[in-house]
């Protein structure tokens, strides 16, 4: 049977996953599990948690004894409808009592570290009474399916344009899949050889229409994800419209309309009909898009005058000097293209002043009763428009001429009806008088009519409906926008007033593009990720470390190109030309900017934390000027565990060195706030004397390092001798000691010969899949773009050819 059973509210404050469903089998087996038996989710120590749907508390364990009797520590349970149960573990402190009812949304306690865990998080399990999906245990159910559509993983709106994608650049989940980070290219065909049809921005959901074939996946995605144009609307043939209450005349911007003779359509956006030809002309209403306007003259500067029917408003109407009232007296009838009477309100569903008329339509009668005249029948589907207050069964309302059926008379007397909610009339609402035009993530929105209103986490207003589209701004949550058009892909278009509109994410103190001047760069300011940007499920990006030496070369950047960074990371020291030319290249890359140091060929430079300040903050801000508005975090040096980096004389330990490191970061935080940093990736691998300290001990004696910075660096790496699994195994031991840290693979590559570069790009991508299974994973940059004097086995490129890597990984 099916259940109607939803996540109705994200479980915490942060909206990010930590740990997946089913991974770590090899951890996890201790506890008897095939892997691990829920969702992670972020939640700093303290922080609120919430019910994610209607329940009643069944258990609670305030007793968390040792960590392996009681893995869950401080947990409760909610029991919800049709059997199932969520448990919430490692919690700080309860706020409910057992047998209470709660509501989805409700703060049920606080994030915790109890129990077997290494770091504050909520760990949530999925239960089903009576239900068995082996190998997992307990009634234990996959929390994915009801986790995805509070991520926004819902099916798009079409028209589409089948194809076909590689599959590890995928999520895929039932019959809907989702483009993973750096997007993917469609095909014509299932292999790399077809043609690209185009490449799909990364987070764009699509539908899956059949199953795999090789490497692939087919496909259908929206249009309007990859900027193909739909067919420009005709405009509907009516009659002349006559000046009546039905109707308003005013100025629609002309370049939101498209005009046809005496008849014009307007845009996805809608227009702002105005008493003036001027943006300074009072606002009369916004008309909704995609409506048929009658064109009264000819332009006035940027403006049409145009006559409207006062159906195809959304939100108030504003007139400039008082006009009849449509709803009360003798002006509540039949008039050209709008017919007015009662319907019966069980076909009708009502939202605001608007409502949708049933499958099979309605009778229109002139009464409200079942003896009424009829005047004819509204078309099932149709919308319509409350014209005042229900009286016994009916409603009354006005409908569209071409919405109507049968009819049989057109004037006949009508009823009148009283105002909606009886007394003095109401002031009427204002319209807006400066709005700004946009597209709205549809999930992200809570659509009630003709408006909206923004969700939990506001939303990103953007100019185009997908997901790289522009960031035109910030609408805060809960704000109401009006809704202007039908939804298309991923998004619906809207208006919100200028007022209530702020800046979009990264955009202070930036502007696009390179720098105007190596020598002195503008403000930096590049504040982390918009929190109003829904995460994906397939985050983790792919890129690649540019050259190892100062200048990067024209190979180099069409290798670059070839690629389709998502991620690129760049050296302090690399030209300010370079580092402009990639940031200009590659508008939707995220950066990684590594403050570059000598400390000699054998670390025989002493430098302390104040030199190394001095020495690299110049090159970090001259690159930072390249990077404006750009997502960049910054890794304060590079492998300290190895002696050619300074261990062993710059500092003798590794807790010298986190103290050297926490006096960096305090001094770059202070000289250039608004930046995140980053802890250095380590060389990985045991202690060679003389060379290497061994990473693990090292890592964790930087402990207090690591807090204190934005994320953490890792390098990986593997070869014939030590496989990929090994590595990834070493990745999984820095997850599970810092499963609350966004972690960076600033290196990572195949370093020995013997294995082709084709088969490279290969385990590259492979690398790049199994990263989409840790969450908390932001990207990986392969090492490395170029090197004169080194790392021939691992370089992409050399003496101006390319080893072909780059087309490899590229093709995805």
């Amino acid at each position: 049977m099916m259940s109607d059973f939803a996540f109705a509210y994200w479980p915490t404050e942060f909206r990010s996953i930590t740990q997946s469903f089913g991974v770590n089998e090899a951890f996890y087996r201790r506890f008897g599990l095939p892997g691990h038996e829920g969702i992670d989710f972020m939640g700093p120590e303290g922080s609120k948690l919430f019910a994610v749907a209607d329940g009643t508390v069944v258990q609670i364990q305030r007793t968390i004894g040792e960590k392996m009797a009681n893995p869950y520590g401080l947990h409760l349970t909610l029991a919800h409808a049709d059997g199932y149960q969520t448990i919430y573990a490692h919690l700080s402190r309860i706020d409910v009592r057992m047998n209470q009812q709660v509501k989805a949304g409700q703060v049920i306690g606080l994030s915790g570290n109890t129990g077997n865990s290494l770091g504050a998080h909520l760990h949530l399990t999925l239960k089903k009474q009576g239900t068995f999906m082996p190998p997992w245990p307990n009634n234990i159910i996959d929390p994915t399916p009801f986790v995805l559509p509070l991520l926004g993983f819902t099916e798009p709106v079409g028209p589409f344009t089948k194809g076909y994608a590689y599959t590890p650049a995928i999520t895929v989940y039932g019959n809907l899949a989702q483009a993973n980070a750096g997007g993917i290219s469609l095909r014509k065909g299932p292999s790399q050889n077809h043609q690209r049809i185009e490449v799909v921005p990364e987070g764009t959901m699509m539908r899956v229409t059949g199953g795999g074939e090789g490497d692939y996946t087919p496909v259908e995605v929206p249009n309007a994800a990859i900027g193909k144009p739909t067919e420009p609307r005709k405009p509907a043939m009516l009659p002349d419209l006559p000046p009546t209450v039905a109707t308003v005349d005013g100025w629609g911007w002309t370049e939101y309309m498209r005009v046809e003779g005496n008849l014009a359509v307007t845009g996805q956006y809608g227009i702002n009909l105005r008493a003036a030809p001027a943006k300074m002309g009072a606002a009369m209403g916004v008309v909704r898009g995609g409506a048929t306007v009658q064109v009264m003259g000819d332009p006035v500067a940027e403006y049409t005058p145009v006559r409207v029917s006062r159906m195809d408003f959304v939100g108030p109407i504003n007139m400039p000097e008082a006009a009849p009232d449509f709803t009360m007296g003798a002006s509540f009838a039949s008039s050209g293209d709008v017919f007015v009477g009662w319907a019966w309100s069980n076909y009708l569903k009502v939202m605001g002043n608007q409502a949708e008329v049933g499958q099979y339509g309605v009778n229109l009668r002139n009464r409200p009763d079942r003896t009424g005249a009829k005047i004819g029948v509204v078309k099932g589907f149709a919308s319509v428009t409350i014209a005042g207050d229900n009286r016994g069964e009916y409603t009354p309302i006005m409908a569209h001429f071409e919405d109507m059926l049968e009819i049989t008379n057109e004037n006949l007397e009508i009823e009148q009806p009283s105002r909606p909610g009886g007394g003095p009339p109401e002031p009427a609402p204002e319209p807006m008088q400066d709005s700004t035009p946009g597209w709205a993530f549809s999930g992200a929105i809570d659509r009630q009519g003709d408006y909206a209103l923004a969700g939990r986490w506001g939303i990103n207003l953007r100019d185009a409906p997908r997901r790289d589209g522009a960031n035109v701004g910030f609408v805060p949550a809960g704000v109401r926008m009006l809704v202007t058009g039908n939804p298309t892909g991923e998004y619906t278009p809207i208006r919100v007033e200028d007022s209530q509109l702020q800046k979009p994410f990264g955009s202070a103190g930036s502007s696009a593009g390179a720098s105007s001047s190596a020598t002195t760069p503008p403000p930096v300011t590049t504040p982390a990720p918009p929190p109003a940007s829904l995460p994906i499920l397939g985050k983790a990006r792919i890129g690649l470390h540019a050259s190892a030496d100062p200048d990067i070369s024209e190979t180099e950047h069409r290798e670059f190109g070839t690629l389709r960074p998502a991620i690129i990371k760049v050296l302090s020291h690399h030209s300010a030309a370079d580092i402009g030319r990639l940031a200009q290249a590659h508008p939707g890359a995220s950066f990684i900017v590594r403050a570059f140091l000598s400390f000699g060929q054998q670390g025989e430079r002493n430098i302390s934390a104040g030199q190394f300040v001095n020495d690299t903050i110049g090159d970090v801000t001259r690159a930072l000027g390249q990077l404006g508005g750009r997502d960049v975090v910054i890794e304060l040096h590079n492998e300290p565990n190895l002696v050619v980096e300074g261990w062993g004389n710059s500092w003798a330990t590794a807790a010298a060195f986190n103290s050297w490191w926490l006096s960096v970061l305090r001094e770059y935080r202070r000289r250039l706030p608004n930046q995140r940093y980053i802890f250095p990736g380590l060389s990985p691998g045991g202690g060679i004397d003389r060379i290497r300290h061994e990473h693990t001990s090292f890592i964790e004696a930087c402990r207090p390092a690591i807090n204190e910075s934005d994320g953490l660096g890792v390098h990986i790496y593997w070869a014939n001798n030590f496989p990929m699994s090994q590595a990834l195994g070493q990745l999984d031991d820095y997850l599970r000691r810092y499963p609350n840290e966004p972690i960076w693979v600033t290196e990572a590559s195949n370093n020995k010969g013997g294995v082709s570069p084709a088969d490279k790009g290969r385990e590259y991508l492979r690398f790049w899949q199994e990263l989409q299974r840790r969450p908390t994973v932001q990207g990986v940059t392969y090492f490395v773009a170029s090197s004169r004097f080194a790392f021939a086995d691992e370089v992409w490129v050399h003496d101006g050819q390319s080893h072909g890597i780059g087309a490899v990984v590229g093709a995805r």
